[in-house]
């Protein structure tokens, strides 16, 4: 019976010896593994300086807009309906538009921001001069505009624009 008496203790000192060696080797490897993770923190998260002059460009890749790829278009649902005055006459003008980009994140910060863009293309749209509409000049520079007016919202809200183009898909003056 002393020898059981013996065994016991020695089994117990083995288990406080292997629970010390698994505790030294998890603190080892959480060592290392911190060391690790500050080396790759130092290592690839540093100053991007020299990568951006090397490409000629002051913005990193999440701060640039898609430019190639396929078009996306964005229509936008409801028509605009702006009245103006001409010689004492009520005119109207109503136009639908769809929106072009090749930024899928842009199309989705257009529709967020949608109740503010379609303010400052209405604001846009009512200050127009009725005659100027009726050419094809007219016509075009009422796209740049709206195409600058997006871009400036989108750049406000965003810090990017990325509207392409300003589609007219229905123009109607009356």
């Amino acid at each position: 019976m002393a020898e059981d008496g013996l065994d016991v203790g020695a089994e117990e000192g083995k288990k406080g010896g292997k629970k010390k060696l698994i505790i030294i080797i998890v603190a080892a490897l959480l060592v290392l593994g911190g060391g690790g993770a500050a080396a790759y923190f130092f290592l690839f998260s540093g100053d991007d300086s020299s990568a951006e002059q090397a490409d000629g460009e002051g913005a990193s890749a999440e701060e640039v807009v898609q430019t190639d790829g396929p078009a996306i278009y964005l229509e936008l649902e409801q028509p605009f309906v702006v009245d103006f005055m001409v010689s004492g006459r009520q005119r109207y003008l109503q136009l639908n538009m769809t929106l072009m980009s090749r930024d899928q994140g842009q199309i989705d910060a257009v529709k967020l921001h949608m109740p503010l863009i379609r303010n400052s293309l209405v604001l846009l749209f009512s200050s127009q001069s009725f005659d100027e509409l009726q050419t094809i000049e007219g016509k075009q520079a009422l796209k740049a505009s709206a195409v600058e007016s997006i871009n400036q919202i989108l750049t406000q809200e965003t810090g990017l624009g990325g509207i392409e183009n300003v589609l007219f898909t229905n123009f109607v003056m009356q």
